[in-house]
């Protein structure tokens, strides 16, 4: 069953064929800032169960150690869709809320804790990380 999910104009679109990887809280300040609010929320997929389809630019910037992360935007409204990082390759991430799906998965795991806003809750059981996960912690699984 694929999925979709695309920008605010609906120009860049991100279909995924396969279930995510995994689902995770992101707190840092780098997602905090390009997307405007305290928190996001990111899916992983295997990249080759993606098509990007539609314009886009890519902003590329320094993630954890220097590795690079590609985040992928619409030139239109400047929705951010899709990211690559060199930190876990054979995966890249969609964000949650461009599905504009109440029955996605729940995320799992809440990384970079150390820069949380204090009055955020979180879902019980979820696992906790004070910065990143470590390198090579995400690898695709097998199709």
């Amino acid at each position: 069953m694929d999925r979709t999910a695309q920008c605010l104009c609906g120009g860049l679109r991100a279909i995924v064929s396969a279930p995510p990887q995994g689902v995770t809280i992101c707190h840092c300040r780098d997602c905090q800032r390009r997307s405007g609010v305290p928190l996001t929320c990111n899916a992983f997929f295997r990249t080759a169960d993606v098509r990007l389809e539609g314009a886009h630019r890519v902003y590329v910037r320094d993630g954890q150690e220097g590795r690079k992360v590609r985040h992928h935007f619409c030139p239109d409204c400047g929705t951010t869709v899709f990211s690559q990082g060199e930190k876990f390759p054979g995966l890249c991430m969609v964000v949650v809320g461009a599905f504009a799906d109440p029955d996605f998965p729940a995320p799992t795991a809440s990384v970079f804790e150390e820069t949380m806003h204090p009055w955020v809750l979180l879902p019980p059981g979820i696992e906790h990380y004070a910065q990143g996960r470590a390198a090579g912690a995400l690898k695709p699984k097998p199709a």
